[in-house]
């Protein structure tokens, strides 16, 4: 036993030895031109992959897909915990490092690699204007593509959402809103839905529901202190207002180009058929929790009439 315990404590130094080699060959990345850090928020299968490609198109927006594994355990260049402006950049250094390389799946890297862009315009809008090259020029924004994962990081370290942007207003989050009927039924056939920390296989169609509908509830009480932060839209309502609205919020300057791209590629597949009793718990639990926010009530009932 005391054997197994040194063997595995060599096996995690040496394995922080070569995490801090690799953050150190990302020294040589430019942020000089950085302004916003641009963060998902919600659940996955929820128009992620599309607001990625959206960033992944603007000619001063970096891309980074997942990867949390690379990032999070890595006091360096987790400036979520502890922050510091030298984390913050560090950090900012090391994504953008990862986004020139990597796999499908969790461990990440650029988001040209993702199984979501096998079939789509995205990689050919992608390389007729910018070639092979994965780093663009100027980059204004860096967009990091992981979501809830990250959400549980901060639920589970006691991580103040409001607090990290009061020390840095650089950091913008985003929510695209899916028809929330359809995320759970998509997350619920993945299995996505275990991400949830209060979510197992044994939970119910509409417990997978409520989970979502809760973290809008969340993003929505955030977006009321410091409105300037918090960007989100409808799969209803996309058009170039989105667009516009989009780079106001990332710091990105608008692009025609970019917006046609984009506007090109925007495809969203029918909704699923659900049953009757799910769509009246929907009905409720948004007029009964959205109160408060009423136009986003009005959007979110647009879904089921």
């Amino acid at each position: 036993m005391m054997i197994r315990k040194i063997f595995s404590k060599i096996k995690s130094t040496y394995s922080l030895i070569k995490q801090e080699r690799e953050i150190s060959k990302s020294d040589y990345v430019d942020i000089s031109d950085v302004k916003a850090l641009c963060l998902v928020f919600g659940p996955y299968r929820n128009l992620t992959s599309l607001s990625a490609a959206m960033a992944v198109l603007h000619p001063n927006c970096q891309v980074l897909n997942h990867a949390q594994s690379k990032i999070l355990p890595y006091e360096k260049v987790n400036f979520f915990k502890n922050y510091s402006d030298s984390k913050f950049s560090k950090f900012l250094k090391y994504a953008i490092f990862l986004s020139l390389s990597g796999e499908r799946g969790r461990l990440g890297g650029s988001i040209l690699f993702s199984h979501a862009f096998d079939k789509s315009d995205v990689k050919e809008k992608y390389r007729t204007r910018f070639g092979d090259s994965l780093l663009k020029k100027n980059i204004n924004c860096l967009f990091w593509k992981e979501g809830l994962h990250l959400q549980n990081h901060f639920l589970e370290n006691n991580i103040n959402t409001i607090d990290l942007i009061n020390k840095n207003k650089k950091i913008v989050f985003l929510l695209p809103i899916r028809n929330p009927l359809d995320c759970a039924m998509s997350n619920q056939n993945t299995g996505m839905s275990n991400i949830f920390h209060q979510i197992n296989s044994n939970s119910t169609f509409q417990e997978i529901l409520k989970a979502i509908l809760d973290e809008f509830l969340l993003f929505f009480n955030y977006k009321k202190q410091i409105d300037s932060n918090f960007f989100h839209y409808y799969q209803h309502s996309f058009d170039e207002s989105t667009l516009k609205e989009f780079c106001n919020y990332l710091n990105l300057p608008f692009d025609e180009r970019w917006k046609e791209d984009v506007l090109n590629i925007y495809n969203i597949k029918a909704s699923y058929p659900h049953k009757k009793e799910d769509i009246e718990f929907y009905k409720n639990y948004v007029t009964n929790n959205f109160q408060e926010f009423p136009v986003e009530m009005e959007n979110l009932l647009k879904f089921v009439k």
